[in-house]
């Protein structure tokens, strides 16, 4: 099958695995399976960033990611990737959880939303956590407030409802995640 596909110019996903082209595929590796499933990406267009291979809505699983700092930051003269690739909108939360909507080979376009989780280190800014009841949701006062959350520190239930709200869409750069659970 792969020798038909030679002069093939796109990309290549193999029952899940990408590869950049159809000679990066080893024939070795498609016999351990039964089945196989290729998709093709074409070859990138001057108008395209990437060629990008979407997942199907059954394949899309909910991930909780943990960010470096820089991914919460607008775009800056030395470091314009979300200028480039989010419209300069950058992640409210370090810590936020959804799914995968496209991959290419160093990123992810993921739908987001926030949450609260029990923790020492606030959700957004990475800085310890001193107040108890800060610590059940995860975030600090002064990021709530940068959240646009105006609430008694104490009103827990309600704290939570509001990070549940706060929805994110974009591209992440997969070397900037730092922690990533399957939930």
């Amino acid at each position: 099958m792969l020798s038909l596909m030679q002069n093939w110019r796109g990309e290549v996903d193999v029952n899940g695995v990408h590869y950049n082209n159809i000679s990066e595929v080893k024939i070795s590796d498609l016999r351990s399976f039964e089945n196989v499933t290729i998709h093709l990406s074409s070859a990138s267009k001057k108008s395209q960033k990437s060629s990008n291979s979407v997942l199907t809505s059954e394949d899309k699983k909910q991930y909780r990611i943990a960010v470096k700092q820089y991914m919460t930051k607008p775009a800056s003269p030395d470091f314009d990737f979300m200028k480039r690739w989010n419209n300069d909108i950058p992640m409210p939360m370090r810590i936020m959880e959804g799914t995968v909507e496209k991959e290419t080979r160093g990123m992810v376009y993921m739908k987001l939303h926030g949450f609260g989780r029990q923790t020492i280190t606030c959700a957004c800014c990475g800085k310890e956590l001193t107040n108890p009841i800060s610590r059940y949701y995860g975030i600090g006062p002064i990021c709530l407030e940068k959240l646009g959350i105006s609430r008694q520190i104490d009103d827990v239930a309600n704290i939570k409802e509001d990070l549940a709200k706060i929805e994110w869409e974009g591209w992440v750069i997969k070397s900037a995640i730092t922690e990533q659970e399957e939930i």
